[in-house]
């Protein structure tokens, strides 16, 4: 069982993949590095905004930047979580029903073992 603090950084990284814009960016990153120009041309958002939601994502320690002069350009600084997430979101898996007899058997089941 994971313990809080472990809880509490999970929470807040899953929290950096649960807004549209953002996954719009991490999806645009993917690609290769963007300035925040680039992605204005490519996002239906204002400068402003993706710059914000590139601070959560800097927070989450999902994408980082190099600056040069005043123009600072993003990338992917833990890739491989990040495309598999991405992956993992684009998934088409089944939605199960169960019924209250189906889930009293798993219970017994379970609690022989």
């Amino acid at each position: 069982m994971p313990n809080s603090n472990d809880s509490r950084a999970t929470s807040e990284l899953l929290k950096a993949f649960s807004h549209p814009t953002r996954l719009a960016i991490l999806q645009e990153l993917v690609s290769g590095p963007k300035c925040v120009t680039d992605m204005e041309d490519l996002l239906p958002a204002r400068q402003a905004n993706i710059s914000q939601h590139l601070s959560v994502l800097r927070h989450a320690e999902l994408v980082d930047y190099a600056q040069e002069g005043t123009q600072r350009c993003y990338y992917l600084s833990r890739q491989d979580l990040v495309l598999d997430m991405l992956a993992l979101l684009q998934r088409n898996d089944p939605v199960l029903t169960r019924s209250p007899a189906e889930i009293r058997a798993e219970k017994e089941r379970l609690a022989i073992t």
